[in-house]
Order: structure tokens, then C-alpha cells, then sequence
């Protein structure tokens, strides 16, 4: 073999091994980014589930079985959570029970889901702004964080008595 047919092999070996490279890298970001995506879908999925197990509960705890024309009976806005006695989330009865509950489930392939819930009053008109004062809406705020997600996945819903 002469010179020349060996820097040829060299040459043709070295491209290989680059498209092979660039092939196998090319996999591997895909892979990621399908990974990524579907522990968004999970984490939406979990999400979702809770602003729909909250939105089964009573708008407030005083308006169980009563009418109000006027916010000023609902919760204080500072007590806001679970009332006295409800320690369980299958004790919850209303929406702002939900406030600071946190949940974790653990899936076989993306780890520990964590689920948080913050719940507060909110402007009749303009719910993406939290009011200090009792009103007849409360937001729900939902977020999912996972090591796969790499940041915090929220869902917000506006409830009305």
C-alpha cells in the first residue's frame, strides 16, 4: 500500500467517526428533549388534576349551604387554609383548605413530582391580581416542580361564588 492509500484510509476513517459523531449526538438531544417533554406532560397532567380535585370542594367554608350577597361573611383573608380539625386532604371541604398543601408522587420514571397549592382572593375583574380584601373570587395558583422539568411548571384557575 502506498502513501497515498493510506492518507486516503486516514481520511475516510476520520469522516466516519465524524459522522458517526454527529449522528450519535444528534440521538442523544432528541432523547433529552423527549425526556423533557414528557415530564412536562406528566407534571401538566398532575397540575391539572388538582385545580380539578379543588374545584369539586364549596367555594368557602361559611358558604356551605348558605347565600351571601356580600363578601364580608366569607374567611378573613388571613385564614385562609384548612380550618381547625382538618388535617387530611380528605377532610378538605372548600376551596382555600387548599392553600399550602403540598403533594409528592413519585413516578417509576421521572422521580418525585412536587405539587403546591397556594390559594387567595383575587380582583373580581382582573383575577391576576390578589386582592387583601374578601372577594366573591379566589385564585388558585398550582405548581409542579421535577429534576427532569428543570424549572417550575404553574397553572393558575380564578374560582367565583
Amino acid at each position: 500500500m502506498g502513501t497515498q492509500q493510506i492518507i486516503l484510509v486516514i481520511g475516510a476513517s476520520v469522516l466516519i467517526g465524524v459522522l458517526i459523531f454527529t449522528i450519535n449526538n444528534y440521538f442523544l438531544r432528541n432523547s433529552s428533549f423527549e425526556i423533557y417533554n414528557e415530564a412536562c406532560l406528566t407534571g401538566a397532567a398532575l397540575g391539572q388534576s388538582m385545580i380539578d380535585r379543588i374545584l369539586t370542594e364549596q367555594f368557602d367554608e361559611k358558604s356551605i349551604g348558605k347565600n351571601f350577597t356580600t363578601p364580608d361573611s366569607l374567611t378573613a383573608v388571613g385564614s385562609l387554609g384548612p380550618e381547625a380539625g382538618e388535617t387530611t386532604v380528605s377532610s378538605y371541604d372548600d376551596v382555600d383548605d387548599y392553600k399550602s398543601y403540598i403533594k409528592y408522587d413519585t413516578m417509576a420514571v421521572f422521580g418525585v413530582f412536587k405539587t403546591r397549592v397556594d390559594v387567595n382572593y383575587a380582583q373580581k375583574f382582573n383575577p391576576d391580581v390578589i386582592s387583601n380584601v374578601r372577594t366573591f373570587t379566589k385564585r388558585i395558583d398550582v405548581f409542579v416542580t421535577n429534576a427532569y422539568i428543570g424549572d417550575t411548571l404553574k397553572f393558575s384557575y380564578a374560582v367565583t361564588y
